[in-house]
């Protein structure tokens, strides 16, 4: 549940910061690099790259850079790159010869030649190659692929499994497992959860949703998976 709500509020945050992150990038200052980016907190920040060497440094975008050895994602430093087939993919994605690279960590692709992003969600993704499926860093391993469908940016399902950001959710029958009207709720021909909390007192026959995050039964009202103590009339 606390990976949903976090989800939520770093859309809204990257919507809000669309104009500020436009500005961010690497400037030498001195003898040193540094990464200039926008934070709501402090205003504009620079953060000095640890072992940037000034006269090799290159901007490939506003989030990923390099000198001769090494790379950079935003003010990171990535180990293990291969300097010389570095490329960007889209933001916070990138790849060398050897892997992809979600920020500053490694994915370890299975197989480099057919990787592929299924989907966007802001700065989260599907993605899967001939052996493996992926969310973000996680590789699924064992997902169906013939069958795996995506049902939403945190959810996806396959015939065997339904997967919350990228893990199994335990109980979940995938043949049956639907979103509940674009809502935090789900539902299989069994269970009602909230994001990956199971609703154990939630009562089948009579749950409906009322809006994105609450929602009700005959025994009373739910915040998120919370049973709200107000009885409903």
């Amino acid at each position: 549940m606390r990976k949903l709500l976090f989800a939520l509020v770093a859309c809204v945050l990257a919507l809000m910061s669309t104009a500020c992150v436009g500005g961010s990038k690497y400037e030498v200052q001195g003898d040193c690099v540094v990464y200039r980016y926008w934070t709501f907190s402090f205003g504009w920040r620079n953060d000095t790259l640890p072992g940037a060497d000034v006269a090799t440094f290159k901007q490939l975008s506003n989030w990923l850079g390099h000198d001769s050895e090494r790379v950079y994602y935003e003010d990171k430093l990535v180990p293990g790159v291969d300097v010389s087939s570095l490329e960007t993919i889209r933001k916070p994605l990138f790849r060398d010869k050897r892997d992809y690279y979600y920020q500053a960590d490694p994915m370890h692709v299975r197989d480099m030649a057919s990787f592929e992003v299924i989907k966007w969600f802001e700065d989260d993704f599907w993605a899967r190659d001939a052996r493996c499926v992926y969310y973000d860093t996680v590789c699924i391993d064992g997902a169906d692929l013939p069958s795996f469908t995506i049902l939403e940016m945190s959810t996806a399902k396959d015939k065997n499994h339904v997967y919350y950001f990228g893990r199994v959710l335990p109980l979940a029958d995938p043949a049956t497992y639907e979103i509940l009207d674009n809502s935090v709720y789900s539902r299989d021909k069994s269970h009602i959860w909230c994001g990956n909390d199971l609703l154990e007192d939630a009562d089948y026959a009579t749950f409906t949703v009322d809006d994105l995050n609450t929602a009700h039964d005959k025994h009373g009202s739910f915040r998120w998976e919370k049973r709200d103590t107000i009885a409903r009339e």
